[in-house]
């Protein structure tokens, strides 16, 4: 071999075993810093995230439960698995070995399918050979700390990040937080299940007992708001003082977190006081409003035809359409909102609006609205109607949606910590009688919730109690970014083969309606099973040969995409180090031709 060509191939070995050990050294050398290029950072953990993992006080566990063999054929989940398991090792390098992860495999009948199960884990039935697919989180701590999500679900990624932080803030806290409450209403918060028609339903005030160390303030005596409150509730603050309304300022002004929820028409009052009642809440809050930047007027409430819920007038009656009792759906509840993201139905009552003014320090973002076709009417005419019909006499729809709930976000004034605050206007969404139906069973009495407005308060007492890092961290963009090639391949391919399978499979149906009848008359007659058993195995045989046919064309859907898949891998794999390596090979060349070329011409 010519001397040059053997010092050309030393070159690329050379460089071929530089390239290997550079890539063991930089393993070792750079183990645990990461470059996150995605377009919008998915697997770079949000600031609060950071903070959470880094002020654990005592060691936690989390058992991260999937069943490897069941999800086999459901490659999204397996997909979303390593990124649940990423995500929980990228927050443990910032635990300072407080957090310890580990992977269980919960296979039938072992002894990690019965901690699941134990621990209320959700299987997902209909995994490989019928087996169950699990997929949960569990977090214990040093003590008695038990925190679950019962099933991680894809298409919940965007608030993977909040879950799994909010169950290490959960995990961490050594108490319940405390919650304050002021209200003019006149609520009996001690009592589990009401049992008078006349009294308040809430019982999502029970729910919040169990939950958080719920505080009774009185406004008439109210100088401050107590250190240890996490979230200020005000119900209807008809009876606020100036003297408290400058506590709550000065308790915003430290950090505090604040949900106010105001009614033009509280149903929980008699007709006689709610007039009273929505004008004095609302000339009480008034000047918070006017600091925050937003408005809401007493006299007007929100009617939503289309939206509109049915009632009965009277017992044994017709039911009709109320248009002030509106079931927001998921058109009309944000996702973009943790507090409101998982959440589907919605029904509130004779609703007001809050609308935003100019120059307005805090930016009003919408949690709830009313559809396109709503309108405003007085809440004098809601109280006074006996037929919610005649509501709609005069009646004309709005030019925009009204916004019924919402978050205040920015800071009060300049220079200060932004703000928290969700804004209500209604305060019949904590009536049981919109989304709970209390039923007896076996003596005792059962709830049995038909719309998210308990879980929506829950929320949000939830989320704003949590620290200042825990409320920063909003949903997360999806990593999954789909291959349109692939898709369109998948759609052409389904398209091209559809008249043919959807014949196959009536045929396969038709031959099994066969066949279950023969066995359902050959039940009774034995007789007559015997004529019928040479028809029904060649029924038998038609359905196994269709059944093989529509196996060839789930094979043909599949061959083109299989193919491409198998052509990006040998590119990423292959291709690419080639041509690198020949583009290498070639500047080697140009430079020595170069180098030949000027020796000569020297």
């Amino acid at each position: 071999m010519h001397p040059r060509r053997l010092l050309g191939v030393l070159g690329l070995l050379a460089m071929a075993l530089l390239y290997a050990v550079l890539v063991l050294l930089s393993g070792r050398a750079f183990n645990g810093i990461r470059f996150d290029l995605t377009q919008n950072h998915v697997h770079t953990l949000a600031p609060g995230t950071v903070r959470i993992a880094r002020s654990l006080q005592q060691p936690i566990h989390l058992d991260l439960f999937f069943s490897r063999h069941a999800s086999r054929d459901r490659p999204r989940l397996r997909a979303y698995e390593q990124r649940v398991l990423g995500m929980l090792k990228e927050i443990q390098r910032h635990t300072h070995g407080m957090l310890q992860v580990r992977v269980l495999n919960p296979t039938p009948y072992s002894e990690a399918e019965d901690r699941a199960l134990a621990y209320g884990l959700t299987p997902m039935p209909g995994g490989v050979g019928g087996a169950r697919t699990f997929f949960g989180l569990v977090g214990t701590n040093g003590t008695t700390g038990l925190a679950v999500l019962p099933f991680l679900q894809p298409d919940k990624e965007a608030f993977l990040e909040y879950d799994i932080a909010r169950m290490l803030y959960e995990l961490s806290s050594s108490r319940q937080p405390v919650v304050g409450l002021i209200t003019g209403l006149s609520l009996d918060v001690a009592r589990t299940v009401p049992v008078s028609q006349s009294a308040p339903r809430l019982s999502v005030l029970q729910q919040l007992r169990k939950l958080f160390h719920l505080q009774i303030l009185d406004p008439t005596h109210l100088h401050t708001i107590p250190a240890d409150v996490r979230v200020l509730l005000l119900i209807q603050p008809s009876n606020l003082t100036a003297t408290a309304r400058q506590a709550i300022e000065a308790y915003l002004q430290r950090g505090g977190h604040l949900a106010l929820f105001l009614d033009p028409d509280p149903q929980t009052l008699p007709p006689s006081y709610a007039v009273l009642s929505a004008s004095a809440a609302a000339r009480a809050v008034a000047p918070l409003l006017a600091q925050w930047g937003i408005t809401f007027n007493p006299d007007k409430v929100v009617l939503d035809p289309p939206l509109a819920r049915s009632i009965q007038l009277k017992p044994n009656s017709g039911s009709v359409r109320d248009p002030a009792l509106i079931g927001l759906g998921r058109t009309e509840i944000s996702h973009d909102d943790v507090t409101t993201a998982g959440l589907s139905s919605i029904n509130v009552l004779s609703a007001g609006t809050f609308e935003q003014l100019r120059h307005a320090p805090l930016r009003l973002m919408p949690l709830l609205q009313s559809g396109p076709d709503s309108g405003l009417v007085s809440a004098a005419k809601v109280i006074a109607s006996q037929n919610p019909q005649t509501l709609l006499d005069g009646f004309h729809p709005g030019i925009d949606r009204y916004v019924i709930a919402g978050r205040l976000v920015g800071p009060l004034k300049p220079g200060a910590a932004p703000a928290d605050i969700i804004v209500v206007a209604d305060t019949d969404i904590l009536s049981d009688r919109l989304w709970v139906q209390w039923l007896p069973f076996f003596g005792q009495t059962l709830a049995s919730p038909f719309a998210n407005n308990g879980d929506f308060f829950l929320n949000v007492v939830d989320n704003l109690s949590g620290s200042s890092a825990l409320i920063s961290i909003r949903g997360r963009a999806v990593s999954v970014r789909p291959f349109t090639r692939l898709k369109a391949l998948r759609s052409h391919a389904a398209a091209a083969y559809r008249e043919h399978k959807l014949a196959l499979e009536q045929q396969l149906n038709t031959v099994q309606r066969q066949v279950l009848s023969i066995e359902h008359a050959g039940s009774s007659l034995t007789a007559a099973l015997q004529t019928q058993r040479p028809r029904l195995a060649e029924l038998n045989r038609n359905k196994k040969e269709i059944r093989r046919q529509l196996q060839r064309i789930e094979r043909h859907l599949n061959a083109r995409i299989q193919n491409l898949e198998a052509n990006i891998m040998l590119i990423d794999i292959i291709l690419i180090p080639v041509l690198l390596s020949l583009l290498a090979l070639l500047v080697a060349l140009v430079r020595s031709w170069r180098r030949h070329w000027g020796q000569k011409r020297s």
